[in-house]
């Protein structure tokens, strides 16, 4: 049992990542949102992919908060 849900992980990881791709040639398809799941498909661990989507959505936001800044600062400094 364990060997057939590896396999069958494989082959929708593999599948993810083949629509990934096909979304770097077409430039309507997303891209990223696929080769995520395909990486979290892979992951071993449950917790791992929680932890994982944790410190992505934590960096998003730090980055976010930065640009925030950014744009603020720049309209204030052109008013």
């Amino acid at each position: 049992m364990k060997k057939f849900c590896k396999t069958i992980r494989i082959i929708f990881a593999c599948l993810f990542v083949l629509i990934g791709i096909i979304g770097l040639l077409i430039p309507v398809f997303p891209t990223v949102p696929f080769l995520i799941l395909a990486a979290v498909i892979m992951e071993k661990k449950p917790s791992d992919v929680i932890r994982k989507f944790r410190w992505i959505l934590k960096n998003i936001q730090i980055k976010y908060k930065r640009l925030v800044r950014r744009l603020r600062k720049n309209r204030s400094d052109k008013l």
